[in-house]
């Protein structure tokens, strides 16, 4: 009976060591928040970014910290000075009151290379004579 106690008990210490106690709520004033769309302008001056939402056709504007997390969505990290005009990115924030905290800028496409002037055909003379045959 003694032994068949003894294991009973370790068996209960044992289970205790494991449980972890409960956290009833990690309560916080902060919302994390995201938003998409295309990048309007990068101010690192002043520390602002300007992003449109195509969507709702809305411009947003985040001011950052220079030490922002920046990365393309394969996870390659990049400087504040790799966020272009025209890239579509993913900004996550925090929300307190009215105050944004930017947290991660995700570039998900690099901004379409500037298209080159088409060339014109060239629009035939009136005044050449027409070619020999």
């Amino acid at each position: 009976m003694t032994a068949l106690t003894s294991f009973s008990v370790r068996a209960q210490q044992d289970d205790h060591k494991r449980k972890v106690p409960v956290i009833d709520k990690l309560s916080s004033n902060t919302d994390r928040e995201a938003f998409s769309g295309l990048v309007q302008s990068l101010d690192l001056k002043d520390s602002l970014l300007v992003v449109h939402n195509t969507r709702d056709d809305t411009d947003e504007y985040f001011p950052f910290k220079k030490t922002v997390s920046v990365a393309t969505a394969t996870g390659k990290y990049l400087t504040l000075d790799g966020v272009k005009p025209g890239q579509s990115v993913l900004v996550y924030y925090d929300q307190k009151g009215n105050k944004r905290t930017v947290k991660e800028i995700v570039v998900l496409e690099n901004a379409p290379p500037a298209k080159p002037a088409a060339a014109e055909p060239a629009a035939p003379d009136k005044d050449k004579p027409p070619p020999p045959s």
